[in-house]
């Protein structure tokens, strides 16, 4: 089975050598974060560590749609937080969109992010059955 490329919205991610998403075996690998692709500045409706939670994890339910899946499909979350202060309002974000259980595998991991963004998410997910070609 070819690898798929996935990049739903159009988003300018090439000019930086990557992709929001590609499907391979019946699993979609996505990424997701609040970031403006032209300006590497956060989303300006990013203004909390909620928001920025849950347009990252927007950005992957529209990427892991277009490979017929659905918040649910998903396997494997990891996360990046620019700062550990972070964590509680980030797990709370989080369980209100992936919720209720159960949840997938997920690690979490204090790191430096790309340009002013301080969420960033990563999925894997599996394909349904049904949506497979």
């Amino acid at each position: 089975m070819p690898i798929q490329y996935l990049n739903p919205r159009n988003d300018p991610y090439e000019k930086y050598g990557l992709n929001p998403g590609a499907v391979a075996n019946g699993f979609v690998f996505a990424g997701g974060m609040a970031l403006d692709l032209n300006t590497l500045k956060r989303l300006p409706e990013a203004v909390t560590i909620a928001d920025e939670t849950r347009l990252a994890l927007k950005e992957i339910e529209d990427v892991i749609a277009a490979a017929g899946c659905t918040l649910r499909d998903i396997v494997k979350v990891t996360c990046y937080l620019s700062d550990d202060s972070y964590r509680r309002e980030f797990w709370e974000a989080y369980t209100e969109v992936m919720g209720p259980g159960p949840y997938p595998a997920r690690c979490t991991f204090v790191v430096g992010i790309a340009g002013d963004c301080r969420v960033e998410i990563d999925a894997i997910a599996v394909v349904p059955e049904k949506a497979r070609k």
